[in-house]
């Protein structure tokens, strides 16, 4: 296979499929081999390590557990996926993030046969590296939540109702299997939005195009039967064997997190995910508001998919706006969307459109590493050093560096007509720069101190000893010692499960004192003000770590 390149200038050049072979090669490697680095961030990436490897250990892979408190709040796929490599590879951080790694590259590879079917191969190329080199898709490929996975999984339904919407008779099986098992393994991954979004956006095509055919085409049969037969075991057999599952999952964790702000303590204005938006589809934001009018001007002139695309990104974006609970990752299933209408908006440009976009990236990086240094070089430095080391300062300035240095390139690639060269250069230096802000963050003074604590407690520990954690609660913790963590006066979001399984939980620091004395082996995280209260309290303990976060002692 071959790509014909449609540049200026270029137009007996081809890429070949050795070519191509080595694009996805070399993105592979980039995408796979970092994966280890950094320590896993608190709480989300301890907290989707734990469960999985409670999993493992108990052989239970129906009841979810972290830290061995039965915990609703999510469906089980990426529990067994993460739990699965694990069983293959080990319990590692790149295991851990291993799953949305693999969502995040299916996704592209996805993408690129979608802009293949309703595009061109050129659109479909630069698709495929606007969406690999968007920060947010790449950040959230590399961490380990379910946005990732939940992301991958909306994108197989949405490509079999873009491919559907085109269609004017009903076809094969195959599209509507697609959207079932798309919708199906959404559902497991996080939930109602797993139907909510296609069923949504293919119902407001509907009405914008008068296109009431297309459920006879989409067979929603084919859906049902295979939320059925696939989806529904999990939620029949966690609701015997835990009675109070399904109130809590699909009533608090549904309804009242999305329409009340109470209890969850993630309220943003209404206009926050369109500031993350801006931010997360860096190095291409200034490319966004031509990429909407190239779609909407398409969806007036007949081209139906590039409607559906439009509708998918406004849909997520305003739906999740709506919401009374905004988180950061929450709008990573509108990406692809987004960037196959950017792909096919620049394939539409001039290279001197192109190279103009690409020069403001590079003032835009030229900004941050100034920015950088004049915060770090004012009277505001010292407060920026005790949150931010001079190593992990030093790595962020660096990743900046990559992307002005890219950009710069990718400018001037653009000016001599390669847009395609032009373009994957950009992207490559929007990988270097998440890459390198990752690395960044393990050396992030918290970050060290976690590591730290970690290294002094694992060598103390025996297969008796028993952990407890005081007042508060290091997600990663439990993950690196391998072992759950007797919780002391912290309930946060383990207050549902402590409500069923009250004995994991001791309420202060008396009841911990008398548990503490009776453990032949125990060993407490302490907050420094806890300490003192138990010194205070003459409790016989052995300190073997200190820091300004943490203490950590043992019984004598």
């Amino acid at each position: 296979m071959t790509i014909v390149s449609s540049e200026p200038g270029s137009a007996n050049r081809t890429l070949s499929g050795r070519g191509l072979f080595t694009f996805w090669f070399i993105l592979a490697l980039l995408w796979f081999l970092p994966l280890n680095y950094p320590h896993l961030f608190d709480p989300d990436e301890g907290r989707y390590a734990e469960i999985p490897r409670e999993m493992v250990a108990s052989g239970d892979w129906v009841t979810p557990r972290l830290d061995a408190i039965k915990y609703f709040e999510k469906p089980a796929l990426q529990y067994w996926t993460t739990a699965v490599a694990y069983e293959l590879f080990g319990e590692h951080a790149w295991t851990v993030r291993l799953w949305p790694a693999l969502t995040g590259f299916l996704g592209l590879l996805l993408t690129w046969s979608l802009a293949r079917r309703i595009y061109d191969e050129r659109a479909a190329l630069l698709a495929v590296m606007v969406q690999a080199g968007a920060l947010l898709y790449i950040a959230m490929s590399r961490i380990a939540t379910l946005d990732m996975s939940l992301g991958f999984t909306l994108q197989l339904a949405m490509t079999a109702l873009a491919l559907l919407v085109r269609l004017s008779t009903a076809s094969s099986w195959r599209l509507p299997a697609l959207l079932g098992i798309g919708v199906t393994l959404a559902v497991l991954t996080k939930g109602l939005v797993g139907i909510l979004i296609p069923g949504a956006t293919a119902g407001l095509f509907m009405l914008i195009h008068r296109d009431w055919h297309l459920p006879l085409r989409a067979r929603p049969w084919w859906t049902l039967g295979i939320l059925a037969i696939a989806g529904s075991p999990w939620f029949v057999l966690a609701s015997e064997r835990n009675p109070e599952f399904s109130h809590f999952f699909f009533v608090v964790q549904h309804f009242q997190r999305y329409l009340s702000p109470h209890g969850f303590d993630r309220y943003q204005p209404w206009w926050f995910f369109i500031a993350v938006l801006a931010g997360g589809f860096i190095p291409w934001t200034t490319l966004l508001p031509g990429a909407f009018v190239t779609g909407l001007r398409s969806a007036r002139a007949g081209d139906r998919a590039s409607s559906f695309l439009t509708i998918w990104a406004l849909f997520v974006l305003v739906f999740f706006s709506v919401s009374q609970s905004k988180l950061v990752p929450y709008i990573v299933p509108m990406l692809p969307a987004l960037s196959l209408l950017t792909g096919r908006a620049i394939a539409r440009l001039t290279p001197e459109r192109v190279a103009m976009h690409l020069g403001l990236v590079f003032l835009f990086a030229l900004a941050m590493v100034l920015t950088i240094l004049v915060l770090w070089a004012s009277p505001w430095g010292a407060a920026l050093a005790d949150r931010a080391s001079t190593p992990s300062i030093l790595v962020l300035l660096l990743a900046f560096a990559f992307l002005g240095v890219c950009s710069a390139r990718a400018a001037h690639l653009a000016r001599a007509g390669t847009v395609i060269s032009a373009v994957s250069v950009c992207a490559l230096g929007s990988v270097l720069l998440t890459e390198s802000a990752l690395v960044a963050a393990d050396y992030l003074p918290r970050m060290q101190r976690v590591v730290e604590l970690e290294e002094h407690l694992r060598p103390v520990l025996t297969p008796a000893t028993r952990v407890y954690c005081v007042n508060d609660y290091v997600q990663p913790i439990p993950f690196y010692l391998q072992r759950p963590c007797m919780l002391v006066g912290y309930r946060g979001e383990l207050d549902f499960g402590l409500t069923q399984e009250p004995w994991r939980f001791l309420p202060d620091l008396p009841s911990f004192v008398a548990d503490f004395q009776e453990e032949s082996e125990a060993l407490a995280i302490l907050r420094p003000e806890d300490y003192q209260q138990l010194e205070a309290m003459g409790v016989p303990f052995r300190v073997i770590y200190t820091d300004k976060s943490y203490v950590a002692v043992v019984k004598e």
